[in-house]
């Protein structure tokens, strides 16, 4: 099995991986977002895993999308028990993944 790797891990004992996303044929998908998440990942890999609970990914499903275009059987991803922590990690992928752009586009990564 091929999973890509995340190249920053927190919260390790909590890292698992997810192969399927049920709701990858029923999003109105953004293409802007679309390219910019395969642009990064074609440059620096999977950066921040994604949240699942219940085998349902909550964030990163772009991620998901994108690592199956590559040729991945899954990736790395958080798995949660409640909704409160999907929400807590969702909020703290999505300040992450916003430094990062500000990073890019600044040169510094």
């Amino acid at each position: 099995m091929n999973i890509m790797k995340a190249r920053i891990v927190w919260f390790p004992e909590r890292l698992s991986y997810i192969d399927f996303d049920s709701l990858q044929d029923k999003i109105d998908w953004d293409q802007q977002h679309l390219d910019n998440v395969r642009k990064y990942m074609k440059e620096d890999g999977l950066l921040f895993p994604a949240v699942f609970k219940d085998d349902e990914i909550h964030c990163g499903h772009y991620r998901f999308k994108i690592a199956k275009e590559m040729g991945y059987d899954g990736i790395d991803a958080y798995e949660v028990d409640t909704f409160k922590d999907a929400l807590h990690l969702t909020k703290f992928t999505e300040l992450c993944y916003k430094h990062y752009k500000e990073y890019k586009d600044k040169n510094y990564v």
